[in-house]
């Protein structure tokens, strides 16, 4: 377990430390707040408090920024903003899950190359999956969360689709 916790340090460490060179198409915000931590704070206390309904979906999806366009950062703001033993708290781990989907869900819409490869997101699902969280089914949508991000295929139609047959 220490090991992957160092692990997991380690490696947001050399992602921040790596930089990111950033699309001509990226807005001022990306330049000022890499990791759009102010906009992730305020996915992940949304759809915290009132689960994910259509308007929500809108406002963290349509505008830019946008979890879609997010990808791997997702991942790296969320650790940047919480502790490790507040992620594995039942709501904050379907929280983070929510917004895995979504920043997974279209690899043409990522704005950072590096952030189409879920290294950082692989290591946190496998944190989460170390913790043995108690609920089953939590542990069903993190193992359809470490098939989708590799392809860019998550969805909330598929992990419903998953979790039926699994």
């Amino acid at each position: 377990m220490r090991y992957v916790a160092w692990l997991l340090g380690a490696a947001v460490g050399a992602s921040l430390f790596a930089g990111q060179s950033k699309t001509p198409d990226a807005c001022e915000q990306a330049r000022t707040d890499p990791y759009s931590l102010s906009f992730v704070k305020s996915a992940f206390k949304s759809f915290s408090n009132q689960g994910v309904w259509g308007a929500q979906i809108v406002q963290f999806n349509n505008n830019s920024p946008g979890l879609p366009q997010l990808g791997d950062s997702v991942s790296i703001a969320v650790l940047k903003l919480y502790e490790l033993n507040e992620l594995i708290t039942p709501e904050n781990t379907r929280t983070y899950i929510r917004l895995v989907v979504f920043s997974f869900s279209d690899r043409n819409r990522v704005l950072e190359k590096s952030d189409q490869e879920p290294r950082i997101t692989s290591l946190v699902l496998d944190y989460l999956q170390e913790k043995k969280l108690s609920d089953p089914n939590t542990e069903k949508e993190i193992d359809y969360l470490k098939g989708c991000i590799k392809d860019f295929s998550c969805s909330f139609p598929n992990e419903s689709r998953f979790l039926t047959n699994h």
